[in-house]
């Protein structure tokens, strides 16, 4: 089969030919009809520090986000069939540490796997995992869509920890999963919602799924709006997408005593609190971060949402290419408002 592999540390990947996988008792061999180029892969791809620090095994088959069909099950396998839909939950659990036994196995803190890192990922025509990380998709839904279930599943998380109903929300950052969290924010009842973004084309893209409020921190000054525009106030919420330490400390100069900041942009550096004092220790801030997606709340909350059919998905897909393009594909994706979804 065809597969985008890493092969050696640096920059770079090659598409080769590769076996398809051969699956245990507990797994199950997909086809994959889509996946999706996240910002992770794109690390992978150019090598930055945040992936020179994770040390993974190479070589590896890329990629973590996507939609397949299932071709064959193993011998244990239970409630999954040939020719169900599947997404793939990125984290694999070990199923035995405290983590996995006390409700938090996203979090496995014993060697937990994940897809397109410490083991083959989708970036390919078939996947392997183990059945337990094989989430069903409704049928109906297109490949496309199904293959941008993780993001979206992870933004549903970040809100869902924060409890948005009723409160107002700060989304700071408008990437993909920004987007998401957008408009998932005004699914949930969240009642002002402000999408901070330096990019006019996805500050347009955010108002048109649900943003109330949207302020171009590159031009306009974020604080002084979201102040103004709570009475004083601050926002009860904040989602921080962005991984930039200039945003999160002036995050915590919009946020309402007692209120909660949801961390989930990736940073690579000592990050320094200027204002930890007077901005977190007096206003009683909760601090909170999310890797991922709890399993499996979170996908069950998403399948249930995804049956009302009120999000519209296509909004999410930047491009649609071939996987054998994956060059272009990652040209793309630093200016594209949403996936860019690869077909293999």
């Amino acid at each position: 089969m065809n597969a985008l592999v890493k092969t050696v540390p640096g920059a770079g990947a090659q598409y080769l030919q590769v076996d398809i996988p051969m699956i245990k008792d507990d797994e199950v061999l997909v086809k994959v009809k889509a996946s999706a180029l996240c910002k992770s892969d794109v690390d992978v791809y150019e090598w930055t520090p945040v992936v020179q620090n994770l040390k993974l095994p190479l070589p590896k088959i890329m990629g973590h986000e996507f939609l397949g069909e299932v071709v064959e099950t193993g011998g244990k396998v239970k409630g999954i069939n040939v020719g169900d839909h599947i997404a793939g939950e990125t984290h694999i659990p070990c199923g035995q540490c405290n983590c996995c036994k006390t409700g938090n196995p996203h979090i496995c803190n014993n060697g937990m796997g994940v897809l397109g890192r410490s083991t083959d990922g989708a970036f390919a025509e078939y996947i392997k995992l183990p059945a337990l990380c094989a989430i069903k998709i409704d049928n109906s839904i297109p490949v496309e869509h199904g293959a941008i279930m993780e993001p979206l599943a992870t933004a549903l998380h970040a809100l869902s920890k924060a409890g948005v109903s009723g409160k107002s929300v700060a989304i700071l950052g408008c990437g993909t999963i920004g987007l998401m969290a957008v408009e998932l924010a005004r699914f949930l009842g969240a009642t002002w919602i402000f999408a901070v973004s330096t990019s006019q084309f996805k500050l347009d893209k955010a108002l048109k799924l649900g943003a109330d409020f949207c302020i171009n921190n590159k031009t306009e000054d974020m604080v002084q709006i979201i102040m103004e525009k709570t009475h004083g106030l601050g926002v009860d919420v904040a989602v921080e997408l962005t991984g930039n330490e200039g945003v999160i400390n002036n995050v915590v100069k919009i946020m309402k005593p007692a209120g909660k900041i949801v961390f989930v942009g990736m940073i690579d550096y000592p990050l320094t609190f200027n204002n930890y004092m007077l901005g977190v220790v007096y206003k009683e801030l909760v601090l909170t971060g999310i890797f991922g997606r709890r399993i499996f709340d979170t996908w069950e909350m998403l399948n249930a949402i995804l049956e009302t059919k009120r999000l519209n998905l296509e909004e999410y897909i930047g491009e649609r290419l071939p996987l054998k393009d994956y060059e272009k594909a990652i040209k793309l994706s630093h200016s594209t408002a949403g996936r860019v979804i690869l077909i293999p």
